[in-house]
């Protein structure tokens, strides 16, 4: 006789592998996406030559293991079971991400900065990378200079990284061991106030009143800065171009504070893919309101930057303030353009050089990190076009000056001398 236990566990495991199979085929039972990048793996194709050398086997199995039924739900489950009994996560085992003791999450990126300098990423040592810095400011200084004649203002606003500010629940250093010599940050900060380059420095102001806040400046398990960080920062910013331009602009207010935990709160978190969040201090949240004067001016504003801007554009009222907000993403993809906000274009459609004379600022907005490699070309490549625009009036100017000049000598009578007056 057949054990009852053998028969109903048969059944299940058929069940269960019957539903798989289903899932798959179907998608029968909607479920919710994970979160992160996972290279997709392409459908096999059956060959005999393949089935031969093994590499059909192999590719079938890496198809299956990204594609098999109620994948996302198993894989959730799986992490939450990991990390409850072991407090293990392959992301960050993966070192994805740091996880500290008390439920501080950072990006690999931004430990590096705080304990050695992301500069060794991007030159040899620090004296190429304070020849690079230099090389930089020297062009954004040229171009502020050069976009005057055109009322359009450059500045650059220094924007802090979750590193600057939350140093003191850093994760202890295990694997950086260079010395920190050169920080892109402290660099420019120091420079541009030496040279003159317009520029605002965010990441002071935050260090300064980090203690003295009663909400966060970063959430525990997010990258960027708070929801209240970016509404009160986009005020300042205001306020610094108000004092640029020497006018009055719409300013921002807001609402009563609350607490709730936003999707881009946990960013570094959803990598996880865990059922139920992690431990956590909540995070305080406000609304983001315009005044309504009417008399103040509403300029065009490009901003080039990281993704940090993405929690203005989200909390904050820009399309209020500003007459137009295009955002050149790391001066590759460009978001809520003039035309037709719903669309975003690539910096090759647009005439760059036009767009920035038109503006009344351009603000390149960049964190810590990303200051390595700040304007992401923009630089290069407006100043390039500013010169030849410039050369070009010259040649204009140069060539006027040379008709009129001719024009004189032909039309100017000729005077007789004093021995013809004899």
């Amino acid at each position: 006789m057949k054990s009852p236990t053998k028969v109903i566990l048969f059944a299940l495991t058929a069940v269960l592998l019957f539903a798989s199979m289903l899932q798959q085929a179907t998608g029968f039972v909607p479920v919710k996406e994970l979160n992160g990048v996972t290279e997709a793996v392409a459908k096999p194709k059956a060959s005999f030559a393949a089935l031969l050398d093994g590499s059909l086997q192999d590719s079938t199995e890496a198809y299956l293991q990204q594609h098999y039924g109620f994948r996302e739900p198993l894989t959730r489950f799986y992490n939450q079971t990991e990390w409850a009994l072991f407090r293990y996560s392959q992301v960050a085992e993966d070192q994805r991400i740091f996880i500290t003791r008390d439920n501080w999450i950072f990006e690999p990126w931004t430990v590096e900065e705080y304990y050695q300098g992301h500069a060794y990423q991007h030159a040899k040592d620090s004296a190429e990378m304070a020849e690079k810095l230099e090389a930089e400011a020297q062009r954004l200084l040229e171009i502020q200079k050069l976009l005057e004649p055109y009322n359009t203002r450059l500045f650059v606003a220094l924007l802090p990284g979750k590193e600057l500010v939350c140093g003191e629940h850093m994760p202890k250093n295990t694997q950086y061991f260079f010395d920190k010599k050169i920080t892109a940050y402290d660099f420019y900060r120091k420079r541009f106030k030496e040279l003159g380059v317009n520029h605002i420095d965010l990441g002071e102001w935050f260090v300064q009143m980090k203690d003295t806040v009663s909400y966060p400046l970063f959430p525990q398990t997010g990258t960027h800065w708070s929801n209240l960080a970016a509404i009160y920062s986009t005020d300042t910013l205001i306020r610094y171009m108000e004092w640029l331009a020497d006018t009055n602009m719409v300013n921002i207010t807001t609402g009563d504070v609350f607490q709730r935990t936003l999707k881009p709160d946990a960013d570094l978190e959803s990598l996880m893919n865990l059922i139920w969040p992690i431990q956590k201090r909540p995070n305080l949240l406000t609304t983001a309101h315009y005044d309504y004067d009417t008399t103040a001016w509403r300029p065009r504003l490009i901003t080039v930057g990281d993704s940090f801007y993405w929690n203005i554009l989200n909390f904050t009222p820009v399309w209020d303030v500003f007459e137009s907000v295009p955002y050149w993403y790391y001066f590759s993809t460009v978001y809520f353009d003039d035309d037709d906000l719903s669309v975003c274009k690539k910096i090759s459609d647009l005439d760059v050089l036009q767009e920035v004379i038109d503006a009344d600022f351009v603000m390149l907005a960049y964190s810590t990190v990303s200051l390595y490699k700040m304007s992401n070309g923009f630089s290069e490549y407006l100043l390039k076009e500013l010169e030849q625009k410039q050369n070009e009036i010259n040649n204009r100017h140069e060539t006027a000056r040379h008709e009129t000049r001719d024009f004189e000598q032909v039309s100017r009578p000729e005077v007789p001398s004093p021995e013809s007056k004899n």
